[in-house]
């Protein structure tokens, strides 16, 4: 009995990990996609986007059997509760990725980000793509180190969309239609670093008991 526990446990940290790894990927391409207008890019981030999602309500499923059928310890607990919100969190990430994909897709192949506000929007991607390499090894190794500095690096993400947001509400912005695509952009990489300290948390939580 207690194997299938530790083996339900493995499989749901695998899982977890390659939820991750997956909403990684979909940023990485999603990026591309809008930076370097590739439509391939584009459409691999959409179609995997659902199979993501599948693999976001997988986690939680397993993360509800293990409380059924199991009787978890204080630290497994914590483990299986801060499962069921990672995964969402890792969900909400790809589902980001997939709106800035489908925005890439809709221009295609004319460019959205004007061309004064593509180094912001290069800078936002390379760090959530850091930040998220983080998280997925903290989540392998659950070695606390990787999430350290991770408010920082939100912090500059925030500010590099108010400096998008400042831009398209000038007067010599983009059309209109184009400033609220841009906006949105930028509000989709802010999210999507928002959720990854929210996935840092909870990692401390599983792993020390402390809330971060």
């Amino acid at each position: 009995m207690r194997n299938a526990y530790t083996a339900q446990l493995g499989n749901l940290n695998a899982d977890l990990c390659e939820l991750a790894i997956g909403a990684e990927e979909a940023m990485r391409q999603a990026s591309r996609a809008l930076l370097d207008a590739d439509l391939r890019a584009a459409e691999e981030v959409i179609a995997r986007g659902e199979a993501l999602a599948e693999l976001g309500t997988r986690c939680e499923d397993e993360a509800v059997k293990v409380l059924a059928l199991q009787a978890p310890v204080a630290a497994d607990l914590r483990r299986v509760f801060s499962a069921v919100r990672i995964s969402s969190d890792l969900a909400r990430m790809v589902g980001l990725s997939v709106h800035i994909a489908e925005a890439a897709r809709r221009r295609f192949p004319e460019p959205i980000v004007p061309t004064d506000l593509i180094e912001p929007f290069e800078e936002m991607a390379r760090l959530c793509l850091e930040m998220c390499e983080r998280i997925v090894a903290a989540l392998q190794s659950s070695e606390l180190e990787h999430v350290e500095d991770l408010d920082r690096m939100d912090d500059r993400v925030d500010e590099l969309k108010s400096v998008v947001v400042d831009r398209v509400v000038a007067e010599d912005g983009p059309d209109v239609v184009n400033a609220v695509d841009v906006a949105l952009l930028g509000r989709y990489f802010e999210r999507y670093a928002d959720q990854i300290v929210d996935v840092a948390s909870r990692i401390v939580f599983f792993v020390s008991g402390r809330k971060n």
